[in-house]
């Protein structure tokens, strides 16, 4: 790691810092006037009660981890080959378009009573949660991104003889890619929304972010609620950093589609 590296991680952990401070000094004043809000403090006790005292963080951070993997990679994996499918074909575009640009706007939280009617309670109607959080957002990404790439490209890979698969592979996917990742950042997102509300939802459950949130309530005990909030914060940022800033760096930064940070 490079003292450049260093001084920028360092940066970005000073806005944090100052208002973990402020939080502090102003709940251990009485300032606040919320006598249920905890200081960073009490959050960080918590934290370690339940990485030490009981040790259940950990499983219900692989439980959500999983959830999220599968549910995650579905979309991904469907949403990608969906909006390029609904960009190639015209009738499919016009058929199924609307429905999408629709289905973008209802509230993933909306689905779970859907699904727990149709699915049962468990970890399916948590991951298929997650899949349609996730979903529509890349799909939308992936078929507007395509539909931008210059048609000059298009028409010159075609004369040298690139058509189908290849066509999209070499062409389509590179040449849209800046559209795609910012959907793969919105499709993120969703998910863990998604998440946290499917496991607060699904009953059967026992282990899960979500539901650790959802039990605290029980005892108002907010300090558990926010280390399942922060670390919710910080496995999504864990994420976009290994895999979607690697994704940016390796792809569109390289090739100068975009500046690099």
């Amino acid at each position: 790691m490079t003292k450049d590296k260093i001084k920028q991680d360092l940066i970005n952990l000073f806005p944090f810092v100052v208002v973990g401070i402020l939080w502090e000094v102003i709940v251990q004043l009485g300032l606040s006037g919320i006598k249920t809000l905890p200081a960073p403090s009490d959050i960080f006790r918590s934290a370690w009660s339940l990485i030490w005292g009981s040790n259940v963080l950990f499983h219900h951070l692989l439980s959500s981890l999983y959830r999220i993997t599968v549910g995650y990679l579905l979309a991904v994996t469907l949403g990608i080959a969906v909006g390029v499918l609904l960009s190639l074909n015209k009738t499919l575009h016009m058929i199924f378009s609307p429905v999408i640009s629709l289905l973008i706007s209802v509230p993933t939280l909306a689905w779970v009573p859907v699904l727990l009617v149709i699915m049962g309670l468990g970890d399916r109607t948590v991951i298929m949660t997650i899949f349609l959080g996730g979903f529509f957002a890349i799909a939308y990404n992936t078929m507007s991104g395509i539909e931008m790439v210059n048609q000059n490209q298009i028409h010159a890979a075609e004369i040298v003889g690139v058509k189908g698969l290849r066509l999209v592979f070499s062409v389509l996917i590179p040449g849209s890619l800046v559209s795609i990742i910012a959907g793969l950042r919105l499709g993120i997102g969703y998910s863990w929304r998604a998440l946290v509300g499917g496991e607060m939802l699904a009953a059967m459950i026992q282990w899960g972010v979500g539901k650790m949130i959802y039990q605290a309530r029980f005892f108002n005990d907010t300090a558990v609620m926010f280390v399942g909030l922060i670390l919710i914060g910080i496995s999504s940022t864990i994420i976009d950093q290994l895999l979607l800033r690697r994704l940016e760096r390796w792809t569109i930064e390289k090739w100068g589609v975009v500046a690099e940070n």
